[in-house]
C-alpha cells in the first residue's frame, strides 16, 4: 500500500472518495415527451432555436414538448350561485395526458354531482323531477295526507328526516308526488317514465332490505308510502298487496311493542292500523293485529290520520273481526243466531258508549269540527255492524240504520267545506250512502264527495263514487257482492 496514502489527512480521503446523488424530488417530471416515452432520462440541452433536445437530435427523433399552458383568471359568472348551500362537489377527471399535466380548476359546467343522499337535491341549479317532486311534496301533498288544520304534520316531521338515510323511502316520496302531481298541474319533467323509474327504484330498495334483512322503520314507512300512493291513483288491487306487506315488515321488524318505544314508530303504527281497519271493512276481512295497539297510556292527542276517533277506530277493527268470524264459522248462522245478535248488541253497546280521552292543544274551533269526525266514524261502524246483523232481524235493525244515516249526515254537515278535517269524511259518507236513502241524502253525499275531490284530487274518491252510482242505479245495497263482481278492493281511508 502507498505510504502516502496512508499519510493522507482523512478531509481529503471523504473528498477524493465520489458521493451518490440521490433525487430530492422522485420521478423526474422535466424534459421532452419523447424522452418519457422512451422511458429515458433527457439531457434537457436543447439547440441554439429551442426545438429539440441533443438526445433525439443524435437519434434523429422528433423531440415533443408539453405546450405552454396560460392561466385563464376565474369569472365572477363561473362562482356557484350564493343561495345554493355548499356541498362536497366532485370533478369529473380527464386521462388526456402525462403525469406532468396540471388539473384544471372545475367550474359548475363541468363539475359532476354525486347524485347520492337527500341534501343534493337542493343544489341542483335547473329544475330536476326530484327538486319538483319534492317541493310539491312539502308544500301541497304533506298537508292533503293530514285531517289536522293546524298543529304538526307527520307526514312532513317524521317521513322527511327518514329519507335523508333511506333512498328508497326517498323515491316512494318522489313516487307519490309524481302520482299525485300528474292530477293537479302536470309537468313536462314528471313523464310517466320518470314515476315509472322512481317506483321501481322504492320496489327495488323495499327487496333489498328484505333480502338482506335490513328491515327498519323506513322501510315500513316506504310499503305504507307505497300502498297510499296506489291508493290516490284510484287503484283497486296493487294498493292492498303493499299494505299487507307494510304488516309483515311490521311484524319482521318486532311488532307493536318495539314500534311503540319511539315517537316515530307510534306514528307508523296509527298510520298502518288507521288503513288496515279501513281496508279490513272494505274488504271482509280481518286486522292484522287486534286491539288498539297504536296509543300510549294516558290521555291520546289528536293524530292527522285518525283525529280524535283512535277508541273508536278500535271498536270498528273489533266488529271486522267479529263479522269475519261469523262469515267463517262452521255452524249456520241462520239456525243459530242468537249468540251472534248478543255478540253483536255487546260490540254495539261498547261503541255507543266509548267516550272520547283526549289531550290537545287544538283551538275550540277545530276541535268542535274533530269531535263531529269521530261521531260521525262511530255512526258508520254502528250502520256496518247494523247491516250485518239486520240478517237475522230486519224489523229491529232497520229503524237502527237509518238514525246512523241521520246522524252521519248530521255530524258531516257541520265540518265546513274544504276543511282539512273533511278528507277524513269519505268512510262516513260511503257507509251512508249504501244504506237505502232517498234522492236528497244521496244528492248530499255525491256533493261531499265532489267537493273532496275538487280539492284533493285523490282518485279513489272517483272509485268510491262510481260503485255508489252503480249500487244507486240498480237499486242495490250489496257493494260487497258488487266489488266482488268487479273483482275491486277499494280503500277508504
Amino acid at each position: 500500500m502507498d505510504p502516502s496514502f496512508m499519510s493522507a489527512p482523512a478531509s481529503e480521503i471523504r473528498q477524493s472518495v465520489p458521493r451518490r446523488r440521490f433525487a430530492a424530488t422522485g420521478r423526474v417530471r422535466s424534459g421532452c415527451l419523447t424522452c418519457k416515452t422512451r422511458k429515458k432520462k433527457c439531457d434537457e440541452r436543447y439547440t441554439p432555436d429551442g426545438s429539440c433536445c441533443q438526445t433525439c437530435a443524435r437519434l434523429s427523433l422528433v423531440c415533443e414538448r408539453v405546450p405552454l399552458r396560460k392561466v385563464v383568471p376565474k369569472r365572477p359568472s363561473d362562482e356557484p350561485p350564493s343561495r345554493s348551500p355548499s356541498l362536497s362537489l366532485s370533478p369529473s377527471s380527464s386521462d388526456s395526458g402525462g403525469d406532468d399535466q396540471a388539473n384544471e380548476v372545475s367550474s359548475p359546467s363541468n363539475t359532476r354531482i354525486n347524485p347520492n343522499g337527500f341534501i343534493t337535491l337542493f343544489s341542483l341549479e335547473n329544475a330536476s323531477p326530484e327538486r319538483i317532486l319534492l317541493k310539491y311534496y312539502i308544500e301541497r301533498l304533506a298537508s292533503l295526507c293530514s285531517i289536522l288544520q293546524e298543529g304538526s304534520n307527520e307526514f312532513r316531521n317524521v317521513l322527511l328526516p327518514m329519507a335523508i338515510d333511506d333512498t328508497s323511502l326517498l323515491y316512494a316520496l318522489f313516487a307519490y308526488a309524481s302520482v299525485h302531481l300528474h292530477t293537479t298541474a302536470p309537468a313536462p319533467q314528471i313523464s310517466p317514465l320518470t314515476k315509472l323509474k322512481f317506483q321501481t327504484e322504492a320496489a327495488r330498495g323495499l327487496s333489498e332490505a328484505i333480502r338482506l334483512n335490513n328491515v327498519s322503520q323506513s322501510t315500513i314507512a316506504c310499503a305504507l308510502i307505497c300502498s297510499t300512493a296506489e291508493v290516490v291513483s284510484g287503484d283497486t288491487t296493487r294498493w292492498f298487496i303493499h299494505l299487507q306487506g307494510a304488516g309483515h315488515l311490521l311484524n319482521q321488524q318486532g311488532g307493536p311493542e318495539q314500534l311503540r318505544r319511539t315517537s316515530d314508530g307510534l306514528f307508523l303504527l296509527r298510520n298502518f292500523a288507521y288503513h288496515d281497519i279501513l281496508a279490513a271493512l272494505s274488504t271482509g276481512g280481518r286486522p292484522r293485529i287486534s286491539g288498539v295497539y297504536w296509543v300510549e297510556d294516558g290521555p291520546i292527542s289528536a293524530d292527522c290520520l285518525m283525529g280524535v276517533a283512535h277508541e273508536l277506530l278500535g271498536h270498528i277493527s273489533e266488529i271486522c273481526f267479529f263479522i269475519a268470524d261469523a262469515n267463517d264459522s262452521e255452524v249456520s248462522t241462520d239456525i243459530f243466531p242468537e249468540g251472534l245478535l248478543t255478540r253483536g248488541e255487546t260490540l254495539a253497546q261498547k261503541l255507543k258508549t266509548q267516550t272520547l280521552n283526549l289531550r290537545t292543544t287544538l283551538t275550540s274551533t277545530e276541535l268542535g269540527i274533530l269531535l263531529h269526525h269521530a261521531e260521525a266514524f262511530r255512526y258508520a261502524g254502528l250502520l256496518h255492524l247494523y247491516r250485518f246483523l239486520r240478517r237475522f232481524s230486519g224489523a229491529t235493525y232497520g229503524h237502527r240504520i237509518a238514525e246512523c244515516v241521520e246522524g252521519i249526515i248530521a255530524h258531516v254537515s257541520q265540518v265546513p267545506l274544504s276543511f282539512h278535517c273533511e278528507v277524513g269524511l269519505v268512510f262516513p259518507l260511503f257507509m251512508a250512502g249504501i244504506a237505502d236513502v232517498d234522492e236528497g241524502t244521496k244528492a248530499y253525499i255525491r256533493t261531499r264527495l265532489d267537493n273532496i275531490y275538487s280539492w284533493t284530487r285523490f282518485e279513489h274518491i272517483t272509485r268510491i263514487k262510481e260503485l255508489l252510482e252503480a249500487l244507486w242505479a240498480a237499486g242495490r245495497t250489496d257493494w260487497e257482492n258488487l266489488l266482488r263482481d268487479l273483482g275491486w278492493k277499494i280503500s277508504m281511508a
